[in-house]
């Protein structure tokens, strides 16, 4: 699993269409305030490690959330950045547990729909944890 999160002073999402994935959530605007956005990705090898990957990096995200002293996350399911991304049913369940254990974590999280493009309005932070790359092994 691999992810780049970046710290917002806003955002906006608006459904835009749909993706060429087979798996399609329904969709609504999302907005945040002071939050991390995710930019999640899983990939081949998670499959067989669901759990633990997830775990891990929901721990890896509530880490970088405690050095920003925030509590708000959104989740957007992003498979563009690396060559092997995991099967469509796999990635979205491993992003609904994610969204789970961060919830259970107490954070206010929200999730872009699976399937779904965005047009994105966000006003990103300029400090030196605003953009962290992570892979999760």
């Amino acid at each position: 699993m691999r992810f780049l999160a970046w710290h917002l002073e806003y955002l906006v999402a608006t459904p835009t269409e749909q993706g060429r994935s087979a798996i399609v959530e329904q969709a609504g605007q999302v907005k945040a305030e002071n939050a991390l956005l995710v930019f999640a990705n899983f990939e081949k090898n998670d499959e067989t490690r669901q759990m633990e990957i997830v775990n891990k990096a929901a721990d890896e995200m509530a880490s970088i959330a405690a050095q920003l002293k925030i509590n708000a996350m959104v989740l957007n399911p992003f498979a563009h950045l690396f060559a092997e991304p995991s099967k469509p049913e796999i990635a979205k369940s491993m992003l609904d547990q994610l969204y789970k254990v961060l919830s259970e974590k107490g954070f206010n999280v929200q999730k872009l729909a699976f399937g779904m493009f965005y047009e994105l309005e966000l006003k990103a932070k300029g400090h030196r944890l605003s953009r962290i790359a992570r892979s999760i092994i």
